[in-house]
């Protein structure tokens, strides 16, 4: 994703990267060691490699040009529903993806481009279930779901963000989490999933639900928590 949002423009300068204490271009990623090849391989087949294949690539956005072509099963307020299965959508890849992303949040702590490092999410009792699932030894956890967005906004289109434990007034046992993947915003809970939640999960919905809408709103709050405290290096606008 990192290559995605490079400017060919302009040579041996990374992406604007938005930090806690600043903001500026740079090549540095949220990186480390942590997993050995076979499990870096299980989650690249079973999940990154297609997904990268469908987000923005900076000249194209392969998932939303599949949905333009699609019928929507429904429509509420500012959302367009689509059965994934209908319209050929290998969701269970996008659940294992945003899974698989989640989970090494929650069992590393990373270090951030400018300094700095990640906090750890939380999963409560989750954690374990989600690990043997990402390793194939169970299928979709029952205490996980997972709601998938394709964004139709330009902001959301051309950026990503790593993910962070978001308030839920659902219940005291249920946590969500979010993240976003240039283009698709991945929502995920897990704790005691309620009914109204489970129906709208990309796997465990009858027809496996997609949903697409403006994701503006959300990218902007996400990038407004950091920019509150971030202040711009000098030149970057130059």
């Amino acid at each position: 994703m990192y290559k995605y949002i490079l400017d060919p423009s302009k040579t041996n300068e990374g992406p604007v990267a938005i930090g806690r204490t600043i903001t500026s271009t740079t090549s540095r990623q949220v990186r480390d060691y942590l997993l050995c090849a076979e499990c870096e391989d299980l989650f690249n087949k079973n999940g990154e490699s297609w997904v990268l294949g469908q987000v923005w690539n900076g000249k194209h956005f392969p998932l939303r040009d599949r949905l333009k072509l699609a019928l929507p099963k429904y429509e509420f307020s500012s959302v367009t529903v689509f059965s994934g299965s209908s319209v050929g959508i290998d969701t269970d890849r996008l659940a294992y993806f945003a899974l698989s992303v989640i989970w090494r949040a929650g069992v590393h702590t990373w270090n951030l481009a400018f300094g700095g490092k990640t906090t750890r999410l939380n999963f409560g009792g989750s954690e374990e279930s989600i690990r043997r699932y990402l390793l194939g030894e169970t299928g979709f956890p029952k205490d996980a779901a997972v709601l998938v967005h394709v964004c139709t906004d330009y902001p959301s289109t051309g950026s990503f963000y790593t993910s962070s434990e978001s308030r839920t007034e659902t219940s005291p046992s249920l946590k969500r989490f979010g993240f976003q993947a240039l283009g698709l915003n991945f929502m995920v809970f897990v704790g005691t999933i309620p009914p109204t939640v489970r129906q709208f999960c990309c796997v465990q919905s009858p027809s496996k639900v997609v949903f697409q809408r403006d994701c503006s709103e959300k990218t902007e709050q996400a990038f407004a928590q950091l920019m509150a405290t971030s202040r711009e290096a000098r030149g970057l606008n130059s």
